[in-house]
């Protein structure tokens, strides 16, 4: 039962990535000629940020689940930890990749993107945080 209140509770963030997958795929001659942004840039950073949302999720909803308060905060801790660290290695790889040809309004673009994952995961986070029977 709970864990299909966990699943059930991820949906938001699964919808955003289809959203900004398909925006990119679809308007991607728009966005290169209106804000200079490539739209593989945008696709790949947008699979590594739900890819990095969704891991730190797992790890934020068993923290969650459990009553042990140095755990909760360990867990709580590791999952902000690794989500920056690969969002940095992911920019950091890129940067190296690209050389020169850095496209900025993408990087920019994903960083925006990082934010909005990461309201609504904290967003859908407090509301299991209320639902869940150990505090209430």
């Amino acid at each position: 039962m709970e864990n299909k209140v966990f699943s059930k509770s991820f949906w938001p963030i699964v919808a955003i990535f289809v959203i900004v997958a398909l925006l990119a795929l679809t308007s991607r001659n728009w966005l290169a000629e209106q804000w200079k942004m490539d739209y593989l840039v945008l696709s790949v950073g947008n699979l590594v940020l739900f890819l990095a949302t969704a891991f730190s999720f797992y790890l934020y909803s068993r923290a969650l689940r459990n009553k042990n308060v140095h755990l909760f905060l360990r867990m709580m801790y590791s999952s902000l930890l690794v989500k920056m660290v690969f969002c940095l290695a992911a920019t950091l790889l890129y940067l190296f990749v690209a050389g020169k040809d850095v496209n900025k309004a993408g990087i920019i673009a994903c960083f925006v993107l990082y934010m909005v994952y990461t309201y609504i995961e904290v967003k859908v986070l407090m509301r299991l945080s209320k639902n869940s029977p150990k505090n209430g």
